[in-house]
């Protein structure tokens, strides 16, 4: 599953960059059933929070951020205009939360 949603993350990346090289994304072709993707693999990962919790460096908060900020490049990566510095940070953290759940958990399949 976290294998799955790195994937994902990756996809984003190319989108952003392809997003920023002025392709445009159809909304309802594109955007929707990505997201709606996303929100599934969310939706299952979300059902391991317990799991997660048990992490030294990991707490509600900061698992709650991880989805949240998850979701929110799900939909950002598909536009030009979205900060660039903004979108590297937020990716950024994602996935360096999923690597760390990742290397003490496993894939939590």
């Amino acid at each position: 599953m976290i294998q799955e949603l790195l994937g994902k993350l990756n996809e984003m990346n190319e989108r952003f960059t392809n997003a920023k090289e002025d392709h445009v994304y159809d909304f309802y072709n594109d955007v929707v059933p990505f997201v709606e993707s996303v929100d599934i693999l969310l939706d299952a990962f979300s059902q391991q929070q317990a799991n997660a919790l048990t992490l030294q460096y990991m707490n509600m908060q900061k698992f709650q951020l991880l989805i949240d900020n998850y979701k929110e490049l799900s939909v950002e990566c598909h536009y030009k205009r979205t900060s660039k510095k903004l979108f590297l940070e937020k990716h950024k953290a994602v996935q360096h939360d999923l690597n760390y759940i990742f290397t003490h958990l496993g894939d939590l399949s």
